[in-house]
């Protein structure tokens, strides 16, 4: 039996404790009689509590983390447990609940082809759809033209804006290559660039701006000849014009009156003209009417047989002299009359022209036909058809002429060069030389 001492007094444990006291020893407190437990001991056995008393909180967290994959039955898995669960099993999700969207958006880029028939298609295909198929716009534009043609087998391998070029009357290959950098050319139904390497059968179509609606007056007749027809070019008309969508030309014109001229040459847009003037020179132009006739005609010039005769009225010098002293490229023909022989090639600049010693050969005849003063009147006797020969001969001779800022003349409302006569009779026989009058504006520019 255990005396018990009288009054409060504190409980001090032994330094043998640890050792001597059993386990679960439980010691009295103060007066109100309160227990507590050996921490070391139950540390020890900390997975072992006993039946009736809570487990520690930390040692719940570690039963929980050993045991996740084997919850009780009657308690909710961890939040952690369950994330687990979904990623590992995420092609398998529960019948009675919705896919974690994660695994919907993979399903969905996985089964591309499989889409609802009721959703719309993500703008990422209907833009690739739209790339694949031809532009539309085109075909409804009620301003446009299409121009098609099927490529042979001389055109396998060749760039679209080529056989385009090629085949397309009235249509060139810079204007092809515009177009279709415009996305207006289509390859049996499908949009292509310029650069497409056509194969042979294949469809080229063309969407090119529509000609203006612009009434066409037929043109000044000189002549009209069973070879050809003479008409007047006024200054500031092109001959035929360079793109689809260009305003009426001269070809326009005569294609009123004389529509087999169209059919005459080797290309529709040309309208059979078998030469060309500058579109600020007026003057005399032919058209041929027969296929031969062009044939004909253009091999005349080529071969430098062809009677060309200009008028210009130029800007003289107060220190001129005419006629100039013999030159290399000089050569006097009479006491008013030389000959420039000096050759010509391109200058600086895509659109003009310069005396070169590698030039092409160009022969031009000057000769005054109005006496000397601040302006004057030329004749000029073109024997070749270089590119703006007569503009280049008399601006190098120091005589620019009136209106031709490119070369050093003065300004002026128009260029002051007028084709004066032709003759094809080297390419026809029996054709006469065609005039075309000077227009009245050349003798009030004299003054």
């Amino acid at each position: 039996m255990t005396r018990k001492r009288k009054g409060p007094q504190s409980h001090v444990p032994s330094d043998r404790a640890d050792t001597t006291c059993p386990p679960g020893h439980v010691e009295a407190g103060s007066a109100g009689g309160a227990t507590r437990t050996s921490r070391r001991p139950g540390d020890a056995r900390s997975d072992a509590p006993s039946s009736n008393d809570a487990p520690p909180a930390r040692d719940a967290r570690r039963r929980d983390d050993a045991r996740s994959d084997a919850p009780c039955s009657n308690d909710a898995p961890p939040a952690r447990d369950a994330r687990r669960r979904d990623d590992a099993r995420s092609d398998a999700p529960c019948s009675n609940d919705a896919p974690p969207a994660r695994d919907a958006r993979r399903r969905d880029d996985a089964r591309p082809d499989a889409r609802s028939l009721n959703d719309a298609p993500p703008a990422r295909d209907a833009r690739r759809r739209d790339d694949a198929l031809p532009d539309l716009g085109a075909a409804r534009d009620r301003s446009s033209t299409r121009l098609a043609c099927v490529a042979g087998p001389e055109d396998d391998g060749a760039r679209a804006d080529v056989v385009l070029g090629r085949r397309l009357a009235g249509l060139s290959r810079r204007v092809a290559r515009e177009l279709a950098l415009a996305g207006r050319l289509t390859v049996d139904g499908r949009r292509a660039p310029p650069s497409h390497r056509v194969r042979a059968g294949e469809r080229l179509e063309l969407a090119a701006p529509a000609a203006p609606a612009i009434a066409v007056e037929g043109p000044e007749l000189l002549a009209a000849t069973d070879a050809f027809v003479y008409v007047v070019k006024p200054a500031g008309l092109h001959t035929h014009r360079l793109r689809p969508d260009d305003p009426p030309a001269l070809a326009d014109r005569v294609a009123v009156d004389f529509p087999e001229c169209v059919a005459a040459g080797l290309d529709a847009r040309e309208g059979g003209a078998v030469h060309r003037l500058d579109r600020g020179t007026s003057g005399v132009v032919a058209f041929a009417r027969t296929r031969a006739a062009f044939v004909a005609a253009r091999e005349a010039f080529a071969a430098a047989r062809v009677g060309k005769c200009y008028m210009a009225v130029t800007t003289c010098p107060f220190d001129h002299v005419w006629p100039p002293p013999p030159d290399l490229w000089l050569a006097p023909v009479s006491a008013t009359t030389v000959e420039v022989r000096a050759p010509l090639g391109p200058g600086f600049g895509r659109d003009r022209m310069a005396v070169r010693r590698t030039g092409q050969p160009a022969h031009t005849r000057v000769e005054p036909h109005s006496p000397p003063g601040p302006r004057r009147l030329w004749s000029l006797e073109l024997l070749t058809g270089r590119r703006h020969q007569a503009r280049v001969h008399l601006a190098w001779l120091g005589l620019p002429i009136l209106g031709d800022e490119l070369y050093g003349g003065e300004p002026a409302d128009r260029l002051y060069l007028h084709a004066l006569r032709l003759d094809l009779s080297a390419a026809i026989a029996g054709e006469l030389p065609i005039t075309a009058p000077l227009p009245p504006a050349f003798a009030a520019a004299l003054g």
